[in-house]
């Protein structure tokens, strides 16, 4: 089974942490074609030091492709910062507020307005996620990767339909080929036959153009090149029934052969038929050459 590198999924989970306090994160995730594994994401502050884990688990279960990832705290959830009094700062300001009255002999009360409206009061502090917590938030992102595993191989499996249909239709051109090659190769046995019977019969002149029609009948013959061509074909068959997981660069390379294939058929043996066969499985390959950037 093939699996494409495009996919999407998203879900809102909760974890429960050793403190007791319910967080709930919201994940997005989708992924492109890419040759190698790359991740960008965008955390929250409080799960910066999660990055470099959620690359690794990420890349273990999606082996390649570009991934974006967005994970944000739901509203309705415990916050991660708690709000607290500058003790330290608003006794500052209260003696110092105390000395002004007293030294200058002003009148008036301090009212807890006048204390919200001066600066650096309240101080946040982070809850920062313990170890255990951390891993209750990489087993849900673990199932969103998952889901994302899932639209990878449904898109596959639409690709390989794809691809299948036209390596078929790349075997019926090299059929065709074949076919056509065979009846030059014969007319030109015919016309050897003709010649050597001439030859025999003791026309000397003869022998020249003998040389000439075997040497034609070695420069066209693309006997060898068919046959590859057909053996890659069975070949590439066989590697799309493998469970392994990785295809893309092996197809890639499996294609590169059979336009090597195809060019050199095309040009040993200068034919209608064979031309305009040779045409059509090269539009076919760079269509299959298309699908197969996307395939992990």
């Amino acid at each position: 089974m093939l699996l494409s590198m495009t996919g999407f999924s998203c879900g809102t989970y909760e974890i429960k942490t050793k403190d007791g306090r319910k967080l709930s994160f919201s994940f997005e995730m989708k992924s492109i074609n890419s040759r190698f594994f790359e991740l960008t994401s965008k955390l929250p502050n409080f799960l910066n030091h999660l990055e470099i884990k959620i690359i690794n688990q990420l890349q273990k279960k999606l082996v390649r492709g570009r991934v974006y990832l967005i994970v944000q705290q739901a509203d309705d959830s415990t916050p991660t910062t708690k709000i607290m009094p500058s003790i330290k700062i608003v006794q500052g300001y209260l003696d110092a507020i105390k000395n002004i009255k007293t030294q200058c002999s002003i009148p008036g009360e301090l009212t807890i307005a006048d204390l919200l409206n001066l600066p650096d009061i309240f101080i946040t502090e982070k809850n920062v996620l313990t170890e255990e917590d951390g891993l209750l938030l990489l087993n849900a992102l673990d199932e969103v990767a998952d889901k994302l595993s899932n639209t990878r191989a449904q898109e596959g499996a639409t690709l390989e339909k794809d691809i299948l249909m036209r390596f078929d239709s790349c075997l019926n051109k090299i059929t065709e080929i074949r076919d056509c090659f065979e009846k030059i190769m014969t007319s030109y046995k015919d016309e050897v036959n003709k010649k050597l019977a001439l030859v025999e019969s003791g026309d000397e002149t003869i022998k020249t153009q003998l040389e000439e029609l075997y040497t034609i009948m070695n420069k066209i013959d693309i006997h060898e090149e068919i046959t590859r061509f057909f053996s890659h074909l069975d070949g590439v068959k066989t590697f799309l029934k493998k469970d392994q997981t990785e295809k893309g660069k092996r197809l890639d390379f499996v294609l590169q052969e059979l336009l090597r294939e195809t060019n050199t058929i095309m040009a040993k043996c200068a034919n209608f038929g064979i031309s305009s066969a040779g045409v059509d499985i090269k539009v076919e390959l760079e269509k299959i050459r298309e699908q197969v950037q996307n395939i992990l």
